[in-house]
Parts: structure tokens; sequence; C-alpha cells
């Protein structure tokens, strides 16, 4: 059998969706991303790099609130582990295997569509039912995206205020939850390509577009984090805020 049939038989399989990638080894779930099918897809991969995200921020924390000079912290930090272990990794767990189920559906009747003889009610159901479901897969980005910025105010936090040994873990954080954001809204712009004018497109859009002009903001003062370590290590200032304005 070759590959393109595997993937083909793994679209027409309708529960294929229902499969728990991430209880895969490491190797096995990237691999996963990388055989050439629908699922896992670009949605789970921008929900993958939350995970990584609060892990690594779970990280930071809990050395930090083991190290005396950060003991005025410690509530806060407690705090921050707590929401990350009660919403957050629960809520980007839900989201990417969510975008796995969701977007499978979306393949299977959009293969169904195709397969339908042309200009039949069958043909007709099979397309509404694919953007049907299409219309669900692209709430899901959108809430990966609303997630990792919420987020990413508390690893601002945790970079800042955390143990500074480990600033390259809490950046990493913070490169994952921009990466997770950044991810998203191109899901979502290249999803929304597919529907046509409408209030519900024209609704999806403003929201996008809002949480685009923020995540802006956002990758600014990420960047700003950038130039602080490279401060600590130079007199000569030669990193600045200008790359864009």
């Amino acid at each position: 059998m070759t590959k393109n049939n595997k993937q083909e038989n793994l679209i027409e399989v309708k529960e294929a969706g229902e499969k728990d990638y991430l209880s895969l080894p490491t190797t096995e779930l990237l691999d996963a991303f990388g055989q050439g099918s629908h699922i896992p897809g670009s949605g789970s991969a921008a929900a993958l790099s939350g995970l990584i995200a609060v892990e690594l921020m779970k990280t930071v924390l809990t050395l930090s609130i083991n190290k005396p000079p950060y003991q005025n912290h410690k509530p806060q930090f407690e705090h921050i582990i707590k929401q990350i272990n009660s919403k957050y990794k629960p809520l980007y767990t839900e989201l990417f295997n969510t975008d796995i189920r969701v977007f499978h559906k979306v393949s299977y009747y959009r293969r169904l569509r195709d397969n339908s003889e042309n200009n039949s009610k069958e043909k007709e159901d099979y397309n509404k039912q694919s953007l049907d479901e299409l219309r669900k897969a692209t709430d899901i980005p959108i809430n990966i995206c609303k997630t990792s910025m919420e987020l990413m105010e508390l690893a601002f936090n945790v970079f800042d205020n955390g143990y500074k040994s480990a600033r390259g873990d809490s950046g990493v954080a913070i490169s994952n939850l921009l990466s997770s954001a950044q991810g998203a809204l191109f899901v979502v712009f290249l999803n929304l390509k597919t529907f046509k004018k409408s209030k519900w497109k024209d609704e999806k859009m403003n929201e996008a577009v809002e949480l685009a002009v923020k995540f802006t903001k956002m990758q600014k003062d990420a960047y700003a984090r950038v130039v602080t370590l490279y401060n600590e290590n130079t007199d000569n200032k030669q990193l600045t805020l200008d790359f864009y304005k």
C-alpha cells in the first residue's frame, strides 16, 4: 500500500479523529505531524506549542518557589501553577484533541462530497456538512490564540520575577506562546477564505483582526525581554525595539 493510499484511507475512516495522539511516544507524535495527512494538523500544532509553554513555565515557577530570593513572589507563583494545572493545561489538551476530531470531520465530508455525483443533493448535503464542521474548526484556533495571549501575561510575569538563571526556559515559554497565537491566526485567516461573505464571516474576521493587533503588541513586549538579556551582557546598545514601528 502506498503512502498516498494510507492517507486516503485515513480520511475515509469516520472514527479516525478519535485517536489519542497525545498518548503517543514523542517520536511517533512528531512523525504523525510529518506524515502528510490532514491530522494532526496546524491547529493541533498550535495547541501543542501552548502545552510545551505551560510545562516550561511550571519548571521555572517550581525552581523559583524553592529559592530564598524569590519568596516574596511565592504565593503568586503558587497561584500561577494552580492556574496552569487546573485551567491552561486541560484547555490546551482539549483544544489539541478537538481540532483533530473536528478537522477530520471536515476532511471526511469533503471526501464524500468530492466522490458524489455532480449537482446531486447528496453532494450538496456533504458540502454543507463540511462547511458546518469548518466553522467549528475555525473557532478552535481562535480559542487557541485567545488562550495563548491570555497566558502570555503570566509568562511575562514568570520571566520578569522568576528565577533569573532559568530565563532561557521562561523565554522559550514566551516564544512558544507567540508561536501558538500566531500559528492559530494563520489557520483562522486561511479557513475564512473558504466561506462566502456573511455576518458570521465578518464577525470572525473582525475578531481575528483584533487578536492580530493585540498579538503585534505582545510580540514587541516579548522582544523587549530579549533586549533586556542582551543589555545585561554589554554596554553596546545595538539591539533596539525599532524592528517595526
